[in-house]
């Protein structure tokens, strides 16, 4: 008998043989009990979690004439007969080899077909998001309503191309990842059928490698098995992924957190050497970064990482020593290497210059080599003070006394004695400590120098560096301050109060009403009360206030139009709805005695009255 290989030597023939999948064979088997079976299923899922194998169990329980609590019982007539490759009644279609509208059409003539064995037909389509949108499209009557005998299972790794049609019209089951745990153990169950068997490590290995599909782990058993024999120890394992073990890796990040770069490349170069592949290297240097990171953001964490408690002790020695910032630079660095190898002519180049950088992350000009450098001067901590020996005399010396210098005879007409000049004292130099300690005293007085100048002496004594003056602060001249407050007063004065009586002159309430614009335009925005200070209030009706600006004022006029726009929301507040007209060349009106007095109050003589 020929050969078979170990998926399909071993494929589950029962609902409780599909592993991982609980939640899905549960609901299909109580629906075989009870009799009430969809016409269409759509199972959804990654490669190798079992969507095909169950589509297979759930065709032949469809047909099974004595099912035993919603399995088929595999020894009726019906179950024997499914289980013959050469059966019609149970079709399995590949939709990549089958997309066009032509073989959609073929199908449905088929689906018209009684069953010639068994109780119904059963079309199994497997990655059924190949098929193309027309064929999508034929295929949606006779998938909404079926004949009686016709039952559909559809099957895809990728159910967001699938039309919402075509999604809605089937029951929807997603089978999950298998775990690391499911896996190993299932490995362990065709071991023995086999005859074989792998220790825990390889299997571990093996079932890392699967990334949660069954089919991949049963096909790296069956290369192992035909590579080595029937027994297969962790060694061989690797040597057929072209990995290296943990203890090689486990060192190799050792020396990386070091920083020793010539050991690291050293290491590099003997694992290449040995035959290991570059990619897988530098996937397998990703993952353990990965269990790095996850070690120093979550601790213990086996689950997670689907590893030994002897590893995870490793991981977290590890993650403490480099710090979940330089995991993730370093994760983020090798993930960038591993995109730009398939574009170079020489990809262990970019692994090479990945390594060095997280060799020495803090020479790196970015934020990430600033942030390093900082957490590097961190782990370091203070430097100590370096220790200050101090001589004590043996005996105590006397002070040295100057000579006594006779004084010169005073020359004939010279009557000034002449002085011996003072020895020049010698300079102090200060030692290594004292140098350190004058300069942290330097820095404390540097902190501690408020940004105002005290004007107590003693204080500003203390301060030991020269303290910069404030910047000086803007303060208005006395004819500049009593102008604004005239100004302010003026507008005070002839606005009127919340709830006082309205004159019935239209000019004076124009105006009045022109005195509140220009108020809270020069609250709200100083450089249009300043340019609307030019206009005046000529007349009020309707809704509607004129302005009047002097003659000349065509640029100002135009000012205030562009900059209204902006504060038109604050002018509705005052009057909802007011329309404001501009005239040009309208002529100050005459200024009253009372103002001329208020003026020539503020400023004497320099104020000149023209006609």
């Amino acid at each position: 008998m020929a050969y078979r290989a170990l998926y399909r030597e071993y494929r589950p023939k029962l609902f409780s043989e599909v592993i991982g999948q609980d939640h899905i064979t549960t609901a299909l088997k109580n629906q075989i009990a009870s009799g009430h079976v969809s016409h269409a299923y759509l199972f959804c899922g990654t490669r190798g979690t079992g969507k095909t194998s169950t589509a297979k169990i759930l065709a032949r329980a469809f047909n099974c004439l004595h099912p035993v609590n919603g399995e088929p019982c595999m020894e009726c007539e019906a179950c024997r007969a499914a289980a013959d490759p050469a059966n019609t009644d149970i079709r399995e279609l590949d939709a990549a080899s089958n997309t066009s509208v032509d073989d959609a059409r073929a199908l449905i003539e088929q689906a018209q077909y009684a069953p010639m064995a068994l109780r119904c037909r059963v079309f199994i389509i497997d990655e059924v998001h190949m098929l193309s949108r027309s064929a999508f499209n034929a295929l949606l009557k006779t998938l909404e309503e079926p004949p009686p005998h016709v039952r559909f299972i559809l099957a895809t790794t990728e159910p967001q191309k699938l039309p919402a049609t075509i999604i809605s019209r089937c029951q929807r089951f997603d089978f999950h990842r298998l775990t690391t745990a499911d896996i190993v153990s299932n490995l362990r169950t065709v071991l023995k059928k086999a005859g074989a068997s792998i220790d825990d490590e390889g299997l571990l290995l093996i079932a890392r490698a699967a990334d949660g599909g069954m089919r991949d782990a049963l096909s790296l058993t069956d290369q192992c098995l035909s590579f080595i024999g029937d027994r297969v120890t962790a060694a061989d394992v690797y040597d057929v992924l072209g990995s290296m073990d943990r203890s090689f890796m486990a060192g190799f990040v050792d020396r990386i957190l070091e920083g020793d770069a010539a050991r690291v490349l050293s290491l590099l170069n003997d694992a290449l050497m040995q035959g290991r592949d570059l990619t897988v290297f530098t996937e397998d240097l990703i993952s353990y970064f990965r269990s790095l990171l996850f070690a120093a953001a979550c601790g213990r964490c086996e689950d997670l990482l689907d590893c030994t408690p002897d590893d995870m002790d490793v991981f977290l020695r590890q993650a403490s020593a480099a710090g979940a910032a330089r995991a993730r630079f370093a994760l983020d660095t090798l993930i960038d290497a591993e995109n730009r190898m398939r574009f170079l002519p020489s990809p262990r180049t970019a692994v090479e210059s990945a390594l060095l950088r997280i060799c020495a992350p803090e020479e790196e000009h970015t934020l990430e080599g600033l942030h390093m450098r900082l957490l590097k001067l961190e782990r370091q901590g203070p430097a100590a003070p370096a220790p200050v020996a101090v001589q004590r005399p043996s005996a105590p010396q006397a002070r040295p006394t100057k000579p006594v210098i006779p004084a010169a005879p005073a020359e004939q007409g010279n009557t000034q004695t002449q002085m011996p000049a003072p020895e020049s004292a010698p300079v102090r130099q200060p030692s290594a400590s004292q140098a350190r300690t004058d300069a942290v005293l330097s820095r404390v007085a540097v902190d501690n120098v408020p940004a105002a100048v005290p004007d107590d002496p003693a204080i500003r004594a203390q301060t030991r560096t020269p303290v910069p003056e404030p910047a000086p602060v803007w303060q208005p001249s006395a004819p500049q301050a009593e102008a604004h407050a005239a100004l302010s007063q003026t507008i005070a004065d002839n606005t009127p109060a919340a709830g006082a009586a309205v004159p019935d002159d239209p000019a004076i309430r124009a105006q009045m009403l022109w005195n509140r614009i220009l108020e809270m335009l020069i609250r709200e925005d100083r450089m249009v009360g300043m340019v609307a200070r030019w206009g005046h209030a000529v007349s009020y009706e309707n809704g509607t206030l004129t302005i009047g600006f002097p003659p000349g004022s065509d640029a100002k006029i135009e000012t205030f139009s562009r900059m209204l726009d902006k504060r038109r929301q604050a002018v509705d507040a005052i009057s909802p709805g007011l329309v404001l007209r501009v005239v040009p060349n309208v002529p100050l009106p005459p200024v009253t005695d009372e103002e001329v007095e208020r003026l020539r109050g503020m400023f004497g003589e320099k104020l000149i009255v023209e006609d």
